[in-house]
């Protein structure tokens, strides 16, 4: 606490060293007597404040020039890391949304590809049929199975005319009709291998053709595939780039939160010292609203207040001098006095 002495009030102005002088209200108009002639002289009032003035406490003074310098590092080390932030997650960005893209082109070749097996399924299906009539031409012991009911009269037919117009022996005879019983046994499945392939020609066309459309089928496929891989491969690079992006950024974030973190830490010891330094000037402050309220009062000429507002002012600084040494010490180290005059 520093004391800069007692302030002067003058003419409703409060300043050091002035005189102020606070007149009387204008008695009524009287008729012309000796009162006009020789009016009363004016009265002043000459009024005492303390005056305190701001201390500056050297020790607090250096640490927080010190602590400013320290923050102006701080913040400096700030700027290249966050620049290069900045940097690195607009390089992120632009690799996510090549990622994007190859993604909706690779989703895009799936769609094609599931189109290409949905078209090529049903004439797998068929070829598949296709084959199954050609191993249903035999039968269950490997035997020749004939391809329609008409072919299988005509075969029985002959085997028949050969037992009635060759000379054949009773063997061959009996043979020839065990051969007419087979063929007999396999007319249930020529007549449904005959319907199957008339069906199967009928909705799905003939081998050959099927086969050309399942190829050129497989050669698109084989197209898509490629492409593909290659979207795979493309995908798999910018995966990897992005993921050492990533990591860069984790690192410069880690790093920044260091240097937050210490700048964090010298704000609040900057404010720690701005607050005890205004903790030792709290006298100074609760006195410059005290000469505040003098002047309002010396601007009213509210002289009765006034007085008041010094006298007490007086009886507390008289007080702290007799009880503390501390105050006198600072006071006679620190102060001069300065007078109101009112």
């Amino acid at each position: 606490m520093a004391i800069d002495g007692v302030v002067s009030v003058e003419n409703g102005h409060v300043g050091e060293n002035e005189s102020v002088c606070v007149e009387k209200a204008p008695e009524p108009s009287f008729p012309k007597d000796a009162v006009d002639e020789w009016p009363e002289e004016k009265k002043f009032h000459s009024l005492y404040f303390v005056k305190y003035r701001t201390v500056e406490d050297r020790a607090v003074k250096a640490k927080l020039d010190q602590a400013d310098k320290d923050l102006k590092k701080l913040n400096l080390a700030c700027d290249p890391i966050t620049e290069k932030l900045r940097a690195k997650r607009n390089e992120r960005a632009q690799v996510i949304g090549q990622l994007k893209a190859l993604v909706e082109e690779k989703n895009h070749f799936r769609t094609i590809m599931d189109g290409k097996r949905k078209e090529i399924k049903p004439l797998q299906q068929a070829l598949g049929k296709l084959r199954g009539l050609n191993n249903a031409n035999r039968d269950n012991r490997g035997g020749y199975l004939c391809s329609s009911e008409e072919e299988l009269n005509d075969v029985i037919k002959s085997m028949q005319s050969r037992i009635q117009h060759e000379s054949i022996t009773l063997n061959e005879e009996k043979q020839i009709i065990r051969e007419i019983k087979q063929l007999e046994g396999t007319r249930d499945k020529v007549i449904a291998n005959a319907a199957m392939r008339v069906e199967v020609q009928k909705f799905v066309g003939e081998k050959d053709a099927i086969q050309d459309q399942v190829k050129s089928i497989g050669v698109d496929l084989d197209g898509v595939r490629k492409d593909q891989q290659a979207i795979k491969a493309k995908l798999k690079t910018l995966e990897t780039e992005n993921e050492a992006i990533n990591n860069v950024i984790v690192s410069l974030e880690e790093e920044l939160c260091v240097v937050i973190e210490k700048r964090d830490k010298v704000y609040h010891k900057i404010r720690e010292l701005r607050n005890k330094r205004e903790e030792g000037n709290t006298c100074f402050y609760q006195n410059h609203s005290l000469l505040n309220d003098a002047r309002r009062l010396a601007a009213s000429k509210d002289v009765n207040a006034l007085i008041e507002l010094s006298t007490s002012e007086v009886d507390k600084f008289m007080s702290a001098w007799n009880s503390s040494k501390a105050f006198r010490e600072v006071f006679s180290m620190c102060c001069t006095g300065h007078t109101f005059f009112l």
